[in-house]
């Protein structure tokens, strides 16, 4: 799945290696095989290459039984680092080093496998070669646009947030709604004018007291709809990852593929009628249902790991929630499409998992003018109702 997803970018090092050892004569694509001559590396910016798709946007290097070409003749640890690094995602912030993991991995949504605790040493590793090859500047740690945020204060706001995801004393599963509820009308306070201008002592001290009772608080008003800017804002959110997802599977644009997406984005809106695969109604048609187990556990650890991620540098936290947040409403809406056309009315895990993880390929093609773009789409902190509302059981908020 992976090879036929996003671009796999190579070094100049890495490019110069294979070339020396005829990695021209694994390239799987129909002009190799047809006689032709094809450089399976094409440059790109800073001087890296990535290497060419086929005509069906998987990797040239991926053989007919889903293999690895490089893997089978050179071994695991010659495959591109970008490969070897993924699921794993590393940020300088301000000198320290974050880890992050992608859900567009089936493993990391379904929380399954070695701990990463477990793997420090191997990660730590891939850190160190990523960081070489790849050298990025850290960035500020901020919670709004021009407000700095201490590392203190925003190990305070994950664990609160976290902690309103944990389970009542009394057993049971958390109530996610009221969970993603709750995470909303604090943030929400949060960003208040009149709060995010405090001085960066009050503002710490404020974020301490208020969290406290935010997390501990039982008396959780009943989650609220998503405001219809967020609903509207959502509809583009959506229409970026399905482009995106788009382009991962094709090597080449064309027509066709744009004719496509103008299509979709008119349906979204409500000036088309519904494709084969993007069909809005079908939010109203399906529901999520918490009761299930597998279900539950993947929208909590989700949201989770929406929390854990947070403090890149790459954009102020509120930002960075709200795209996490977005992202795993998308995704909800993708699993809720395939169900309605596979004639069912309930999302399942397998889908679920399916829809998280194509909607996941948008942050690696995060950057440029779609970086900027992506936090307005996302809605803010109300993003967090999306999914209050799938979670509370009731019909996709389309």
């Amino acid at each position: 799945m992976c090879c036929r997803g996003a671009w796999v970018v190579v070094t100049p090092a890495e490019v110069e290696r294979y070339r020396q050892m005829g990695a021209a004569r694994w390239y799987t694509d129909d002009a190799v095989a047809e006689g032709g001559a094809v450089d399976p590396f094409e440059p790109i910016a800073h001087g890296h290459y990535r290497i060419r798709k086929r005509a069906d946007g998987a990797c040239g290097f991926l053989s007919d039984d889903n293999r690895c070409r490089i893997h089978e003749q050179l071994g695991g640890a010659a495959k591109p680092l970008a490969c070897r690094v993924f699921p794993f995602r590393f940020h300088p912030v301000e000198g320290r080093p974050l880890v992050t993991t992608s859900a567009a991995c089936p493993t990391i949504v379904r929380n399954e496998g070695a701990p990463l605790a477990a793997q420090a040493k191997e990660i730590a590793a891939l850190r160190s070669e990523w960081t070489r090859a790849f050298p990025e500047a850290g960035g500020p740690l901020l919670f709004t646009r021009g407000r700095p945020l201490a590392a203190g204060t925003l190990a305070a706001i994950k664990s609160t947030l976290k902690r309103m995801l944990i389970p009542p004393a009394a057993g049971g599963p958390a109530d996610l709604a009221r969970a993603a509820e709750r995470m909303a009308r604090w943030l929400e306070d949060l960003s208040r004018h009149r709060v995010a201008r405090l001085p960066p002592a009050a503002f710490d001290e404020y974020v301490v007291l208020t969290g406290r009772h935010a997390a501990e608080d039982a008396a959780t008003p009943p989650p609220a709809a998503p405001s219809a800017v967020t609903r509207l804002l959502s509809r583009g959110f959506l229409f970026t990852v399905l482009a995106v997802r788009e382009q991962a599977a094709a090597s080449a644009p064309g027509i066709g593929r744009h004719l496509r997406r103008m299509r979709h984005l008119a349906h979204l809106h409500g000036l088309a009628p519904a494709t084969e695969t993007v069909d809005r109604e079908a939010l109203r048609r399906v529901t999520l249902d918490p009761s299930d187990p597998e279900v539950h556990r993947i929208v909590q650890h989700a949201l989770r790991s929406s929390v854990d991620g947070l403090g890149t540098g790459r954009r102020p936290v509120i930002d960075e929630l709200a795209v996490q947040i977005a992202t795993l409403a998308a995704g909800i809406a993708l699993a809720a499409m395939a169900t309605d056309r596979a004639g069912r009315d309930r999302i399942d895990a397998a889908s679920l998992t399916a829809g998280i993880n194509a909607a996941a390929q948008l942050a690696h093609a995060d950057t440029g003018p779609l970086a900027a773009l992506l936090p307005a789409l996302a809605g803010g902190v109300d993003a967090l109702r999306l999914v209050s509302a799938w979670a509370g059981l009731r019909r996709g908020p389309a």
